[in-house]
């Protein structure tokens, strides 16, 4: 910016800076505007806006300008904190956005071309080697989840420089109506003028931002498509350990019938009411002998001497049982 933004500041005449913000309305108008300077100076940006605000309702033509002036910065400010303490988006969000959609579009091409290699070789009657097809395959699958990650990251960046453009078109318009009641406050306009040139270049790259968001969730869908493809054509002893869904809502490009049942907490699969179980006739034989020694073994009544194992009494220890 070649023109700093100046800031217009009036004597603190019988200011109290710490007063109670419930005490706004006992406060003249100059009392608040030199309230809302203060604030202003010392980062307070809400507290700034608040007094600045309830200074111009005072309707104190002498202040109107000044205050307008400062409302001006204060919510330059805030778009500018939003921001990081920066005057532009940060770029390598954009270029990050981008670099994921060329991966995507190098993965798809890899993946189309290892589909036409295993179905040449498998009309040739040929065993076609899958370790290309594999690897194809595992980083398609890795980059569409990537993209899945990242565009609710993006998003929340869009959403954020929306806060920042309402806010700078605010400042913008308090500047200019500073200078349209005094065409002496030349600062006023520099500092509209300023901000509408950063304005500019931030919608002009939120804009990119969103076209390649809409760009990545079309090629996730074209990502999807070609690794469901590819999967069908490779053993499924052989594919990538990725292919399998990491959580419940994320991709599993295992073939049908290979899908595993999903698992509760502990790592635990979780119960099916009415589920079969069958059991291996090892198991079967096993289980049948212990229910023979259960049924076929005397139970002592331990409420009588003598009657613990071996004849002995019974214990008295009271972290045992007696049945």
């Amino acid at each position: 910016m070649k023109t700093p933004l100046t800031l217009l500041l009036l004597a603190a005449s019988a200011f109290a800076a710490d007063k109670a913000p419930d005490e706004l309305a006992l406060l003249d108008a100059r009392e608040l505007h030199n309230r809302g300077t203060l604030r202003l100076q010392q980062g307070d940006l809400a507290g700034a806006e608040e007094a600045l605000k309830a200074s111009l309702m005072r309707n104190d033509d002498d202040l109107r300008v000044p205050a307008l002036h400062n409302l001006g910065h204060v919510r330059f400010g805030r778009g500018k904190a939003a921001l990081g303490g920066k005057t532009s988006g940060d770029v390598t969000e954009l270029s990050i956005a981008r670099s994921y959609l060329e991966a995507a579009d190098a993965d798809i091409s890899d993946m189309k071309d290892q589909i036409e290699i295993l179905d040449k070789a498998k009309a040739a009657g040929k065993e076609p080697d899958f370790v290309p097809a594999v690897s194809a395959l595992g980083g398609g699958i890795s980059t569409y989840r990537t993209v899945k990650k990242l565009i609710p990251k993006e998003e929340a960046m869009v959403a954020k420089r929306a806060g920042v453009v309402a806010s700078w078109i605010r400042s913008v318009g308090d500047f200019r109506s500073a200078h349209e009641l005094d065409a002496q406050d030349e600062p006023s306009l520099r500092n509209a003028e300023a901000i509408e040139e950063l304005l500019r270049a931030l919608k002009k790259e939120t804009l990119a931002l969103e076209e390649t968001i809409a760009d990545q969730r079309r090629k996730q869908e074209e990502l999807r498509d070609v690794i469901r493809e590819l999967a069908k054509r490779i053993p499924p002893d052989k594919l990538p350990q990725n292919a399998e869904g990491e959580g419940d809502d994320d991709e599993n490009f295992l073939p049908e019938g290979m899908q595993k049942p999903k698992t509760g907490k502990g790592g635990k699969t979780d119960p099916r009411e009415g589920q079969e179980k069958r059991m291996s006739e090892q198991e079967a034989r096993g289980a049948l002998e212990s229910l023979k020694g259960e049924f076929g073994r005397k139970m002592p009544t331990g409420d009588q001497p003598g009657n613990g194992p071996g004849g002995s009494k019974p214990s008295n220890d009271p972290r045992k049982k007696d049945y």
